[in-house]
């Protein structure tokens, strides 16, 4: 199964640890962004690195300055990247995969991994 990175701004993180429960029942592989990572911005980009996809919690379309960063950085590395909801500027949209709700998301994995 494809291994996912979870990030969005920290201040949807009820809806992060809402998408992890549903990750953990489903037994998806998934790191996720947490506000307690001293590492900061390179402990992001470091989990990008490790992830075959990327999965941008963004609720009504809102992505911060660093979630940003995390998008153009997953593009960059050519790593799939779903939003929750569209972004509102073009040119950050330009950079998505597709958007994708929760319960999309974890079909998608569940439908894209592959068969042992």
């Amino acid at each position: 199964m494809k291994k996912l990175y979870v990030c969005g701004s920290f201040r949807f993180m009820h809806e992060t640890e809402r998408l992890e429960r549903g990750l953990r029942k489903e037994n998806i592989e998934y790191l996720v962004s947490k506000k307690t990572d001293i590492r900061g911005i390179l402990g992001c980009l470091q989990r990008i690195d490790d992830a075959d996809i990327v999965y941008i919690v963004n609720p009504e379309g809102y992505v911060g300055k660093g979630v940003a960063v995390d998008i153009g950085y997953a593009y960059a590395k050519n790593k799939p990247t779903y939003v929750m909801h569209r972004v509102d500027d073009p040119p950050v949209m330009d950079l998505i995969s597709g958007v994708l709700s929760p319960k999309a998301l974890i079909g998608f994995l569940k439908e894209n991994s592959p068969t042992c």
